[in-house]
């Protein structure tokens, strides 16, 4: 069993044989699912494989103390915790499906989202799809930007509204715990990337190396942009301070629910 309540900010163990998390302390009700290889495989490089980690990932949502749970109702907030064993499928290394979000309240910019890793290391693949159209006819096959993002245990990154399209991959040979805090009012748009078998780069297995190669179901993608951790105080996101301790500071966490009010923060992203 490992203790991630340092790391996490929360009473939580993880057992690494099940796998699975318990939960010590006095949480309101969490909604645990898993992601199924069957329902993965439309998201796959090989949507016919038969071979691979099963379930693929796990998460859980709305995981808060009770204590917390009255303002981060009012706050419209969700934390959530995802889980994805090391493992590989075919030659993919294992990933969750990956999705665009949208704004059900205002259309002109998605909500963004922040990540923590708790354990391993992450690869964040996010996307930017074509931004001369309004958000709800966004050409999701032609994107504009790719970038690869890694992160360790205490590491933070934000994905911002225009790169509205992200996937976590496993790449490393250990569990991956990643948190995130994000808008309950955000809207998650899968078919795009089930319709185009994944996002627009696979991270794939060769002999210990990683290959990284495009996806030919889009029209278009740019050449990969590998960039670098970077915190945002003004947002919380310091190394080795838990993102949910931002509970007791949820002003610093406004921009999740209003993001067309810091725009001017997006620009220099």
């Amino acid at each position: 069993m490992i203790d991630l309540q340092k790391i996490s900010g929360l009473p939580i163990l993880f057992d690494a044989k099940k796998p699975d998390l318990e939960f010590q302390g006095d949480f309101s009700e969490i909604k645990k699912s898993k992601r199924s290889l069957e329902e993965l495989k439309p998201y796959l490089r090989n949507p016919d494989t038969k071979s691979g980690p099963n379930p693929v990932y796990y998460v859980w949502r709305y995981v808060h103390l009770k204590s917390d749970a009255s303002k981060l109702r009012e706050a419209n907030l969700r934390y959530d915790l995802t889980l994805i064993p090391p493992g590989k499928i075919d030659s993919e290394f294992a990933k969750t499906a990956g999705h665009f979000h949208k704004n059900k309240i205002n259309t002109d910019l998605p909500h963004p989202e922040i990540y923590e890793v708790l354990t391993g290391r992450a690869y964040f693949l996010i996307q930017s799809p074509d931004n001369d159209l309004p958000a709800d006819k966004q050409d999701t096959k032609n994107i504009k930007v790719v970038r690869l993002i890694e992160a360790g245990p205490g590491e933070k990154v934000l994905v911002p509204p225009q790169f509205s399209g992200h996937t976590t991959i496993n790449v490393f040979n250990e569990p991956l715990i990643i948190a995130n805090w994000i808008s309950d009012q955000a809207v998650y748009d899968y078919d795009s990337y089930k319709n185009n078998h994944g996002a627009s780069y696979y991270l794939l297995d060769n002999n210990n190396l990683i290959d990284i190669v495009k996806n030919l179901n889009y029209n278009y993608a740019p050449e990969i942009q590998k960039i670098r951790i970077k915190e945002y105080p003004k947002f919380g996101l310091v190394k080795n301070q838990p993102i949910y301790s931002l509970v007791n500071d949820l002003e610093k966490l406004r921009f999740l629910n209003y993001p067309e009010k810091f725009e001017g923060e997006w620009r220099n992203w």
